[in-house]
């Protein structure tokens, strides 16, 4: 099961990923009281939170919901970096209030928790360690801020890039599998669709 939460002022979208009684949670950028009632609502066991990118208004309920369930958070030594720093994760920006994470778990290439395995893609740009997650059982691939639906992450905020972005663009067209993709704003789109219709990846 996959379930989208919108979370948070920015309207974030946090999502539920199930396998049977365990589950992980993706980007939980604000209202932990929400997701924690819908996690109960389904009644699912918590064993880890997986995080596309350092930006506040994808972590803002990292720790909140880590205390919460005592499970890990993972996220790639980069991301990892960024939400150590608030100037880089713009918690003061967006959240008001210096805000980081620690102890978090560093991803490369794979992960599987309690039987949820995921292919990392590295896609730095619109921040660095920027990742997508691949859940081949149900053929979905979250992207952060990477890609939306016609439209890509912004590139403006420290440790954006535009080089990079173009690179993880190219990564992502040369994709060989078709998958439903889970963005981090916004709704939801189909990969092959992207790779036909957004502007972003038309090179």
């Amino acid at each position: 099961m996959i379930k989208r939460l919108v979370v948070g002022p920015l309207q974030e979208n946090c999502y539920i990923v199930g396998n049977g009684k365990s589950c992980v949670i993706i980007d939980p950028g604000d209202e932990a009281d929400h997701i924690i009632n819908e996690v109960e609502n389904e009644h699912l066991e918590v064993k880890g939170i997986l995080v596309t990118h350092g930006h506040f208004d994808h972590i803002g309920a990292v720790n909140e919901l880590k205390s919460y369930y005592h499970a890990e958070v993972y996220a790639t030594k980069d991301t990892s970096d960024m939400m150590l720093n608030w100037d880089e994760n713009l918690s003061v920006m967006i959240g008001g209030e210096k805000y980081i994470v620690d102890d978090v778990k560093i991803i490369k290439d794979t992960i599987e928790v309690d039987g949820l395995s995921f292919q990392v893609y590295e896609t730095p740009g619109h921040a660095k360690g920027s990742c997508l997650y691949y859940y081949e059982s149900e053929n979905a691939l979250f992207t952060g801020d990477t890609l939306f639906r016609g439209g890509c992450g912004r590139i403006d905020f420290p440790t954006g890039s535009q080089i990079a972005m173009m690179q993880s663009l190219r990564k992502i067209k040369q994709l060989t599998f078709d998958a439903d993709v889970y963005p981090g704003h916004g709704p939801q789109s189909k990969l092959s669709l992207e790779k036909m219709n957004n502007p972003y990846l038309s090179f």
